[in-house]
């Protein structure tokens, strides 16, 4: 079997097919780096906290991760527009896109940080989350830094829209993995060195303030054309990208119900040991996604050059590479999963869940068919055409929730996989249709 170096190299020209082995690698650095910082901070915070500082410091961090969306989507749409732009021979586009998601930061961000201060003050935060182990004025101090981190998130990925503007995304992957890197280090020492909960805040806001520096600085020293500023920001601008922008943001819910509304949906109809199984099995399952997303985020940034410089005879090669790599990777995932789930599933469980039949197959294949529409509608989103794929997903999903419940009741887990099965099948034609690939 063709290797996806071996796929890329007879279909795509040196430039490119070293480009994308760049970001490839750029990518699989990110994913090592996420998983090293979970599982790394896990027993050093719990050794320096306690398991009640710990279990606070858990709680108060999820809500503010939820402003990671403040932004609405802006800033993805914004590196599709601004690398179309400059393969298009438009640095001046470009740098309206660029000033012109600057300013609505520069409003937006006040104003939520405002709001979140007021929510923050006037609510009993360790009540509210359950946070008991930390005195009021400790957790309302903690998720304000930690409000303002996620602020400065937004800025630090429209530095990264910069840095890919010029097609580097392998560039942007190693920034933004390096600067999760940095941010997990500062928590780390920050609780060595005797800190509690507001320190680990701090430092987390330190550290993604000295990211955000140190990527501009690099941005402005390769591509001295494009700077931070409002001089070229424009209404119309901003009107041009809210459509795709809100549009991007069905991606995530639609997803959402789909991870976490079966959980519920199996906890209610099969109590807790379905629940279990549902979603011990679901997890081994899905590990496969990360390949995908990977080759599906190397990806995007190429599509979008192409379609700004109008070559889609070499776009056309890369989705037929893509195809390739993607067929491959699903093959080797089914075969792994279904050879690997019976021994893996009670060793992980200590023998409380077995791999059940047909429900494992429903799995997989309710996996691989996400895998083969998310890499089918890449493409799409590269350029900022995403919008019909992204409600349809959306209504598709909240039809899977729907439809769950009554197949849960007749047919046990069984029904649970073939509804999320059918949901992610019903996509391939949608993103098909909407990608228009037949003309490909």
């Amino acid at each position: 079997m063709a290797t996806g170096r071996e796929l890329m190299g007879r279909s795509l020209d040196r430039a490119t097919t070293l480009r994308l082995g760049r970001t490839v690698s750029a990518q699989a650095y990110g994913q090592i780096v996420t998983v090293v910082v979970q599982i790394a901070l896990v027993p050093l915070l719990l050794h320096a906290w306690g398991p009640g500082t710990y279990g606070a410091w858990l709680l108060l961090s999820a809500v503010p991760f939820y402003l990671t969306f403040s932004d609405f989507g802006f800033t993805y749409v914004a590196k599709n527009a601004m690398v179309m732009a400059v393969s298009a021979g438009q640095p001046d586009a470009a740098t309206r896109v660029f000033h012109s998601i600057f300013a609505l930061l520069c409003v937006a961000a006040p104003l939520l940080l405002g709001l979140s201060a007021l929510i923050i003050i006037a609510v009993d935060v360790p009540d509210v989350l359950g946070a008991d182990a930390v005195t009021p004025t400790t957790a309302r101090a903690t998720v304000l830094l930690l409000v303002v981190n996620v602020l400065l998130y937004q800025f630090f990925l429209l530095v990264c829209a910069g840095i890919r503007s010029e097609n580097r995304p392998a560039s942007e992957a190693i920034w933004a993995a390096s600067a999760r890197l940095l941010e997990g280090v500062a928590v780390a020492i920050a609780a060595v060195a005797g800190g509690g909960l507001v320190a680990a805040a701090a430092a987390m806001v330190g550290a993604r303030l000295l990211a955000l520096l140190g990527a501009y600085r690099w941005l402005r020293r390769l591509s001295g054309w494009l700077r931070l500023g409002v001089r070229a920001a424009d209404r119309e601008t901003l009107e041009g990208l809210w459509r795709p922008a809100i549009a991007y943001m069905l991606l995530p819910l639609g997803q959402a119900l789909l991870i976490q509304a079966p959980v519920l949906v199996v906890g209610g109809a099969l109590g807790a040991v379905g629940t279990v199984t549902f979603a011990t099995s679901r997890t081994i399952t899905r590990m496969g996604m990360a390949a995908i997303n990977m080759i599906n985020n190397s990806v995007t940034a190429e599509y979008a050059a192409l379609a700004g410089s109008g070559d889609h005879q070499r776009a056309g090669r890369l989705l037929r590479v893509q195809a390739g790599v993607t067929l491959c990777i699903i093959l080797v995932y089914a075969v792994t999963v279904l050879v690997a789930a019976p021994v893996v599933l009670p060793l992980l469980t200590h023998g409380a869940v077995a791999a059940a039949y047909p429900f494992l197959l429903l799995l997989v294949g309710s996996v691989a068919a996400e895998m083969i529409w998310s890499s089918l509608f890449t493409p799409i989103a590269a350029v900022n055409r995403h919008g019909t794929a992204t409600v349809i997903f959306l209504i598709v999903a909240a039809a899977t929730v729907a439809l769950a419940g009554p197949l849960t009741e007749r047919f046990g887990l069984n029904g649970t996989a073939a509804a999320l099965l059918l949901a992610h099948a019903a996509m391939i034609p949608v993103t098909l249709l909407a990608g228009n690939y037949r003309a490909r």
